[in-house]
């Protein structure tokens, strides 16, 4: 599937049609909303009318059945029981869980860094304002040297007064895999506790939860697992199962996982059955193979934007720390030009018809891509035509 080296890799036979997406616009991110495939949307509006045509018994009865069989297959995904994944509408639900379910101290402190999902960060925010926690960001400068780093910086801010690690598996502004494993290992030896967030990971890393052995993880599947917007899970250790329970509780209060979150009050199931055919649709092409395309095609933007000239990169080229995004930095000229990143991102797209993230980062300047199935590396050379006629303009 890779030609050479130094050349994109060859698209996965198949993935030329089959999607939604406006054909006028150059969707550079898969990253943020994922895109949806024609046959997992037509499967979710089957799953939806089967339910509607006896409400009672399909969803009042008989709800638990309708989970089993996604549950599993997202079990055989993510290297754990179902009994212990817990399916929840997007990762931002289970970390509400989780930080619901602390029971914390007053000077308790939580250690994240400053790549921090901003939605995670104000869901911190309200523990510290209800509770008195303390929450410490770790800052990782950029351009980032390597996992070693990351991990040192992590570790070095941990204290006796730490209660819980919460990491990004791979950071939503700067596209970086993070070290997840070493970063349980050495919280696990200090006897901390490790939630990861892994919004981005499943579908774009192979994942192997319970050999990760974090107590808790959460993750989206509407991005790299092709799934309905409003697919989410959220996994706990055998340890912590006990104690994890859904933020909206409802009838099943205390009766373990399985059962509390799978009723957590009416919502689109048809959704939640739709996870099998996701993942169906991922393995009919293989699921390692979907995986490596993206990443191979990943790593040839990344270095295409960089030998343009235009942009910086902000993680290791060899590729270490990224998956199926990349995300590079602007120098300071643009600044003069755009009031804003967002300024920048609507320029990009009245332009060059391409959309793509702009985002800001404590003051660096971030143009992040994705690579999906649905892209093709002429859309990147787009995005750099498109950066290059605005910097004439600067």
């Amino acid at each position: 599937m890779a030609p050479s080296p130094l050349g994109p890799p060859n698209p996965l036979s198949g993935t030329d049609a089959g999607w939604q997406l406006d054909p006028a616009i150059v969707f550079l991110n898969h990253g943020s909303f994922g895109s949806l495939p024609v046959a997992v949307a037509e499967a979710a509006e089957r799953h939806r009318r089967f339910i509607e045509a006896q409400p009672i018994a399909r969803l009042g009865r008989g709800v638990a059945d309708l989970l089993n069989a996604p549950k599993e297959a997202l079990g055989r995904l993510l290297g754990a029981p179902p009994e212990r994944i817990g399916l929840v509408e997007n990762a931002t639900a289970g970390i509400a869980a989780v930080l619901r379910n602390v029971a914390w101290h007053p000077g308790d402190e939580v250690v994240t860094t400053g790549h921090v999902y901003g939605a995670v960060r104000q869901a911190l925010f309200r523990e510290r304002d209800l509770h008195g926690i303390a929450i410490r960001e770790v800052s990782v400068p950029l351009p980032v040297q390597s996992s070693d780093d990351v991990l040192a910086r992590i570790v070095a801010a941990l204290t006796d007064r730490t209660r819980l690690v919460l990491v990004d598996h791979v950071t939503s502004p700067t596209a970086l895999v993070m070290p997840a494993r070493e970063i349980v290992k050495a919280c696990h030896a200090r006897g901390i506790a490790v939630m990861i967030d892994g919004a981005h990971a499943p579908g774009m890393l192979p994942l192997d939860l319970d050999g990760l052995g974090a107590d808790w993880y959460t993750g989206n599947l509407h991005k790299w697992v092709y799934a309905p917007k409003g697919c989410a899970f959220l996994h706990a250790s055998a340890q912590r199962a006990h104690e994890t329970h859904p933020a909206s509780i409802s009838h099943h209060y205390g009766a373990g996982m399985d059962l509390e979150f799978g009723w957590q009050g009416t919502r689109d199931v048809g959704a939640w059955m739709a996870i099998t055919d996701a993942i169906a649709w991922m393995e009919a092409f293989g699921a390692g193979a979907v995986m490596d395309h993206n990443k191979r095609l990943a790593e040839w933007a990344q270095r295409r934007m960089v030998d343009s000239g235009l942009f910086e990169p902000i993680s290791p080229m060899d590729g270490s720390m990224r998956g199926s995004m990349a995300a590079c930095r602007l120098d300071a000229r643009w600044r003069h030009r755009f009031a804003s990143v967002e300024a920048l991102q609507a320029a990009i797209l009245a332009e060059g018809s391409v959309e793509v993230p702009c985002m800001e980062l404590h003051g660096d300047w971030l143009v992040r891509v994705s690579a999906a199935p649905h892209n093709r590396p002429w859309q990147y050379e787009r995005l750099i035509d498109t950066m290059r006629s605005l910097d004439r303009a600067i």
